[in-house]
């Protein structure tokens, strides 16, 4: 007689690895005016952990980041990212995700393909958290819930540091029984943005499908409504007697929201197109904007080693002073970047990049541009898995 030995998929993979890119930029602090050039290189060495099992899934990671320039040695610099993220079954309906940031960075370039905004070479403290949850209320009906709390802190006036506290629950109904792989959602939403001189509450609304139009094509479109309220604080001067004092101010506005996003995932081609339309933080800037943004990725394999991508997007940042922000902003930005990667092994790769990047300030009524070339080397090892 003998007993049957416990069964378990558990796989486990610890893995540092190293990456070296020499960069050239014709706009390394991204000036609308003086324009200063150099090469630079950055140094990258990462640690990654990986645990997979039937319940749980957690991913840890972290990353340093050296940057040498060969000209302007004032502005070398080492950024560190920290990132945490894992998920657990609780039972077979009920499921719980987490999540934890932390980066000190200083790249002025650091969001523009994200947000389209651009900073100087000023250091962004950012720690980030987030948890959430999903219940299974019947076979066809998902509920979920998700709270996230982020801080970013600058050591310079010239930025607004900024905490945000962001709410969200949300319904999720498959609706296989009169539409094959169509799912309908909806979802409720609450931001509240502490910045400076000013606190802004968002209340949003939105429903929308999730349909797989194909075995390859997914189209997800999300449309809404949206309440902002936002209160203000201001430093008035008084003539008689002569002093300051707070004087507050009140924005109540309405508006629309919504995203699009439709993917393509084949054998040898990939790509997305995303857009999207929502109040949003402007990091530094003193307050939040109404975002518009465009955004798509392309992927093709053209050997098994080679595979090219590109990559772009169009951002349009808005907002009058008392409105979402406690200054004007008026920004639109492009990026364009084309990319060439050869693979050598799993563990081995080469690429070579170009990126080109515009913003145009129609307050000032000045642009900025920008011509990156950049090679990348980075190797990588699994120590045990």
């Amino acid at each position: 007689m003998s007993f049957p030995g416990i069964g378990r998929a558990d796989e486990i993979k610890l893995t540092p690895s190293v990456a070296v890119k020499e960069e050239y930029n014709d706009n390394i602090l991204y000036g609308s005016s003086e324009t200063q050039k150099d090469f630079y290189t950055t140094f990258s060495p990462g640690l990654t952990f990986l645990e997979k099992t039937e319940r749980l899934q957690m991913d840890l990671s972290g990353r340093a980041e050296r940057r040498i320039y060969s000209k302007y040695s004032e502005l070398n610099a080492t950024d560190q990212f920290y990132n945490g993220s894992g998920q657990y079954s609780l039972t077979e309906r009920l499921g719980i995700t987490g999540r934890a940031e932390y980066s000190q960075d200083s790249r002025p370039d650091r969001d523009l393909e994200t947000t389209g905004l651009a900073f100087t070479g000023v250091t962004r403290y950012r720690q980030s958290y987030g948890f959430g949850s999903n219940y299974l209320l019947s076979e066809i009906l998902l509920a979920t819930f998700s709270y996230d709390y982020s801080n970013d802190t600058y050591n310079d006036p010239r930025y607004s540091d900024m905490e945000a506290h962001v709410f969200g629950m949300g319904v999720v109904h498959d609706l296989n029984y009169f539409m094959q792989k169509t799912q309908a959602r909806t979802n409720i939403k609450y931001a509240r943005y502490n910045i400076p001189n000013l606190r802004l509450d968002n209340y949003e609304w939105t429903a929308g499908i999730n349909r797989a139009l194909d075995e390859k094509w997914n189209l997800l479109i999300d449309v809404g409504l949206r309440y902002t309220d936002s209160s203000f604080t201001y430093a008035e001067f008084i003539p008689i007697p002569p002093f300051y004092t707070n004087r507050y101010e009140n924005n109540q506005d309405w508006g629309a929201v919504g995203q699009l996003a439709l993917t393509y995932k084949g054998l040898k081609n990939s790509g997305d197109v995303r857009i999207n339309h929502d109040i949003m933080p402007a990091s530094g800037q003193s307050g939040t904007t109404e975002r518009t943004s465009f955004l798509f990725n392309l992927t093709t394999r053209l050997t098994y080693e080679f595979r090219c991508a590109l990559s772009g997007g169009y951002f349009m940042n808005k907002s009058q002073a008392g409105q979402y922000s406690v200054q004007q902003i008026d920004e639109t930005s492009i990026w364009i970047s084309p990319d060439l990667i050869y693979e050598y092994s799993k563990d081995v790769s080469f690429s070579f990049s170009y990126s080109y990047n515009k913003t145009y300030y129609h307050i000032t009524n000045t642009d900025a541009e920008r011509n990156v070339f950049q090679i990348r080397y980075k190797i990588q090892h699994d120590l045990f898995h």
